[in-house]
């Protein structure tokens, strides 16, 4: 495959994990050098990205952007995507991922090929299929993911879609660059971890071939605390039902 894969990495003070994520890239671009790395350091106050200057300097296929503060994670993917969508060809794919080392990259090529193989828009990485799971995630947090699922596929079905909320995603670029225009570029407006079910629910709007691949979730890996906050991501989803609506545009993909 000659596609460039595009890695999309939105970081905030990650200083603890992102080196070993992104020495697990660098391992995994030795049989795939048309691998591109493009980390958005989101305002972060620890070391990341004193990080991400010596890997971006030992490494030509690793840049990274700043956000001059934090402006959380909706922001962050805002900009994985625009920059995709302006510097990169339809024929492209991009991979986004958690920078907490949660998510391992080694199943991107196996994610990238399904998505070329079978002509799909989307692949998510999924811990609700048939092989994949969940290591080191509490009771509470496996409760949440579950009932956030069926919330999210009750008022946004996409078929073959469960896991709504992970961002380990292959996005084809052209589906993106497409879905972008029809919403007049304002495909990603929640600033909160709820981005990742808006961006489904636009999708489902207009309409997304999409499949899942097995994701063995390695929470047991994470060193950094978490950022999401709970209460507000809950209220975040409810609000999606209100927000998201089927873009007037006459263009249909």
């Amino acid at each position: 495959m000659n596609n460039k894969i595009v890695i999309g990495l939105p970081a905030y003070n990650e200083g603890v994990s992102i080196e070993k994520l992104l020495n697990r890239i660098v391992d995994l671009y030795e049989n795939n050098n048309n691998i591109i790395v493009v980390v958005v350091n989101d305002g972060s106050t620890d070391s990341t990205e004193d990080i991400l200057k010596t890997f971006s300097n030992d490494y030509n296929f690793i840049e990274y952007i700043n956000h001059p503060k934090n402006l959380g994670l909706g922001k962050a993917v805002e900009t994985v995507f625009n920059h995709v969508i302006n510097n990169y060809s339809d024929e492209d794919i991009l991979v986004t991922l958690d920078s907490d080392n949660t998510h391992n990259p080694d199943i991107i090529p196996n994610m990238a090929k399904l998505l070329k193989d079978e002509d799909l828009d989307l692949v998510i990485a999924s811990r609700f299929v048939e092989g994949g799971k969940e290591i080191g995630l509490s009771f509470f947090r496996k409760v949440m993911s579950r009932g956030a699922s069926l919330y999210c596929r009750t008022i946004f079905p996409l078929e073959s879609i469960k896991d709504y909320s992970c961002g380990f995603r292959a996005y084809n670029v052209s589906y993106l660059k497409k879905a972008q225009k029809m919403y007049g570029g304002n495909l990603v407006s929640a600033s909160g971890f709820e981005c990742m079910v808006e961006i489904l629910g636009r999708f489902s709007k207009i309409g997304v071939k999409a499949k899942e691949y097995p994701l063995v979730l390695e929470y047991n890996l994470k060193e950094s605390p978490s950022k999401m906050k709970v209460l507000k991501t809950i209220k975040g989803y409810f609000n999606l039902f209100f927000k998201i609506k089927k873009p007037v545009e006459k263009e249909s993909i």
